[in-house]
């Protein structure tokens, strides 16, 4: 435990010094590895893990970050905020609703918060401000909805998770689906609360005859047949995780070019941004790789789940500890760097206290998605201010508290009930 104990140490002051992430994991992982074995033997190690990451499993990330990079270029954004506007916008808050919506939409084909986060400011920020909603609370509104790229399948959050946990993907991504759905429902209904308070914070917007809310519709024909066709693969057993990211990438190539959106430049645009997407993950993934073979050398995990039999904590001590852990780190790490510096400790720990993996993962994935909208480093708030000039982060952050409740609250909701997580896996 002693070298363990200093290995997380030596980690964590890598991390301060503002090494890179995959770097200081990988460091670490060598060093301690070679105090077990030697220096060769640790090079031989981290070279076979570089090679297992060409794996053909490990083409699922790629693939689903493509098809994300293509539906984003394809205006997809602009006619969901328009589709969920056409129905909900004459509602008290019905923009806010809309752009919540949009984003859920916008996510079940895009796997990045991020990518919905940027792409929701720039479409329903405008039409938001325009109609005088408040400023902080039209960014937490766009905020808050981006957090469900990394839930709502495909998800390459889920993904990384089931890479780690060694856990089917096409099992998660079905386990993400009602709690997406659920969250979808708690911001929507956070929206209205705020709005109950202070009507002035969301106007309505204005009615649409109905020959246009069914013109506004028809142009996301291509997004529910999308995600049908992934999904309802995945879910009857007609392909796999791979397979499903490869048919949704060339599905999300012949949706841009059906919409008139395929150029050269579009190409080229959707091709790099996989590119470097997965060379910024692929790092971490070898990084955390090397670490986790040296957490196994020292035992440590061996010695917390034998500690755990000990004592036998109750199933929700033990998870409200893991979460308040989650929450604490997502205020200082983005999602993948959470994920990869805990799962080597934390999954021994769950694995002895008995509980699901595939449940535990939507659990884990839900706490992340807070600290995307937790200062001080809330990434969702700062790509917004980013892609906004001029717009201070700390109103936003305060904006944001009701559908982070709601965020709790959902969280309580799956630890209560693990159907919510378990049925469609279970029926798959």
């Amino acid at each position: 435990m002693i070298e363990f104990s200093l290995g997380i140490l030596g980690l964590l002051v890598l991390i301060l010094l503002r090494l890179p992430v995959a770097l200081a994991m990988g460091l670490v992982g060598f060093v301690g590895y070679a105090h077990y074995m030697s220096y060769s033997i640790a090079g031989k190690m981290v070279a076979g893990s570089a090679f297992e990451l060409g794996g053909y499993m490990l083409t699922v990330i790629p693939l689903f970050v493509l098809m994300g990079n293509f539906v984003s270029t394809s205006g997809l954004g602009h006619s969901l905020f328009r589709a969920a506007y056409a129905f909900l916008g004459r509602l008290p808050g019905g923009l806010a609703v809309s752009a919540i919506l949009a984003s859920g939409g916008f996510a079940a084909i895009s796997g990045s918060s991020v990518a919905s986060a940027a792409t929701m400011a720039k479409v329903s920020y405008p039409p938001m401000r325009s109609f005088g909603y408040a400023e902080p609370f039209s960014l937490a509104t766009i905020a808050a909805g981006g957090t469900l790229g990394i839930l709502i399948p495909p998800s390459v959050v889920l993904i990384i998770y089931g890479i780690l946990a060694e856990q089917n993907i096409a099992k998660l991504f079905l386990a993400g689906v009602i709690p997406g759905l659920l969250g979808l429902l708690l911001y929507m209904l956070a929206v209205m609360f705020v709005v109950a308070r202070d009507p002035s914070a969301g106007p309505r917007g204005e009615a649409m005859p109905w020959p246009e809310r069914w013109r506004a519709l028809r142009d996301v024909w291509g997004v529910i047949a999308l995600f049908a066709l992934v999904m309802g693969g995945l879910y009857g057993g007609v392909f796999t995780a791979t397979e499903g990211a490869g048919i949704g990438a060339m599905g999300a190539l012949l949706l841009t070019w059906l919409r008139g959106q395929l150029t050269l430049q579009v190409l080229r645009n959707a091709f790099l941004g996989a590119v470097r997407t997965t060379g910024a993950l692929f790092p971490i993934l070898l990084g955390a790789t090397v670490l986790s073979n040296f957490i196994g050398m020292t035992g440590a995990p061996e010695i917390l789940a034998d500690w755990i039999y000990e004592v036998e904590p109750s199933p929700v001590l033990l998870l409200f500890l893991i979460v308040l852990l989650y929450l604490f780190l997502g205020c200082f790490f983005e999602s993948y760097s959470t994920l990869f510096i805990t799962m080597p400790i934390i999954l021994p720990l769950v694995e002895a206290a008995g509980f699901d993996l595939i449940w535990f993962g939507i659990i884990v994935v839900v706490t992340i998605e807070i600290g995307l909208l937790t200062p001080p480093f809330g990434m969702n708030v700062f790509v917004l201010t980013s892609v906004l000039r001029n717009v201070a982060a700390g109103p936003v952050f305060r904006a944001l508290i009701p559908f982070i409740v709601s965020d709790l609250f959902r969280i309580l909701l799956l630890a209560l009930f693990p159907a919510l997580v378990l049925f469609l896996p279970n029926h798959m």
